[in-house]
């Protein structure tokens, strides 16, 4: 499907809203997924006059519908589902159950395309369909920005994009948008930077108030909103237990000269390696492979990867590593990946890393 043919597509579906039906809206947890979960909000209200009857927010980033939130749907009798920010095409099984209890799926997002088969009930529009650009370059929060906005007007909302472009680590591939943004709402870079951060902090520290955060950035009309809002204590935690991290990385990275890969495990009860291997990668390894081990004592460790020079998928590194292990998963960006594994398989985990990367 060419692009003419998928925004034709796309119109037809959002027109197609209406007061009498049941929209849930579900979105990822990261900066980039409350703010385009904030700007789709807006937009299915603007589109329908009524606001989506149910926000969705995880209880842990996945890309499948957990148990829960296929009861919400069910509970609130749900009949179509825009998600944001979220591979849903990633889990087939999940996407195939949540097709038995709705009529219509939306899916908006700029991960890796898994080529889920095209049906009546769900449409998948990935960032590159509509523009030639590495998906992990057009954030959700633009795509959605742009896309919605070809029905309603959103340039209200342009500042909560540039917080979720901003939070991808995409300042270079938009700085005229986010620069422009900055000039409409009279604000500065370093106030989209400390929204983007409170988002953040709220991720790591306090997961349960996201839904509550993103209702308010929906309803806030410039970033000081957040600045001066509830949410803003976090912050401070959150940068305090990063450098405590950032320490503890000094005195035990794995620095690995032939893979041209920096390996970190830690133990921390928050999920904060993020927001830490973040830092690392950008300011101090954007040339080599960054992998962060997370061990929450729960017998399975998380992991993050970092690549800036996209000379390494990362997506593909942790997606091919994790095959065949039991419940294990993996996926994300070619500079930004993610996944989770059994404690047990870490020590082979690391060993096909440092195979593939030779």
């Amino acid at each position: 499907m060419g692009k003419k043919a998928v925004l034709e597509k796309f119109d037809l579906i959002v027109k197609g809203f209406s007061k009498k039906d049941r929209i849930a809206l579900v979105h990822d947890l990261d900066a980039d997924g409350v703010s385009s979960g904030a700007i789709t909000f807006n937009a299915i209200k603007f589109l329908r006059g009524k606001e989506p009857d149910l926000v969705v927010t995880q209880q842990y980033k996945t890309v499948r519908l957990l148990p829960k939130t296929i009861q919400l749907l069910k509970k609130n009798k749900i009949n179509k589902i825009v998600c944001v920010d979220f591979a849903f095409d990633q889990q087939p099984e999940s996407l195939k159950e949540t097709e038995s209890i709705v009529d219509q799926i939306l899916v908006l997002d700029h991960h890796k395309d898994y080529k889920y088969a095209a049906n009546k009930k769900t449409f998948i529009l990935k960032a590159n369909y509509i523009k030639e650009v590495d998906p992990s370059k057009y954030p959700t929060s633009k795509l959605v920005f742009d896309l919605f906005s070809r029905h309603v007007n959103l340039e209200k909302f342009s500042w909560v994009a540039s917080v979720g472009l901003i939070g991808d680590n995409q300042l270079k591939e938009w700085e005229p948008f986010v620069q422009g943004s900055v000039a409409d709402h009279n604000t500065s870079l370093e106030e989209i930077y400390t929204v983007t951060n409170i988002i953040s902090a709220i991720e790591v520290l306090v997961p349960e108030k996201l839904n509550d955060l993103l209702y308010f950035i929906a309803n806030s009309s410039k970033p000081k909103d957040v600045i001066k809002s509830k949410f803003a204590k976090y912050s401070k935690t959150l940068d305090a237990q990063v450098s405590k991290i950032l320490e503890k990385f000094e005195k035990k990275k794995e620095v690995f000269e032939k893979q041209q890969l920096v390996w970190f495990e830690f133990e921390a009860d928050s999920n904060i390696k993020s927001a830490v291997i973040n830092k690392v990668s950008n300011e101090l390894y954007p040339n080599k492979t960054i992998i962060f081990i997370q061990d929450k004592n729960d017998g399975f460790v998380s992991f993050s990867a970092r690549r800036q020079d996209f000379k390494v998928k990362t997506n593909d590194l942790l997606e091919k590593c994790v095959k065949g292990f039991e419940n294990a998963g993996a996926g994300g960006h070619i500079p930004a990946a993610a996944g989770r594994i059994m404690k047990k398989d870490l020590a082979e985990f690391k060993k096909r890393v440092l195979k593939e990367l030779s």
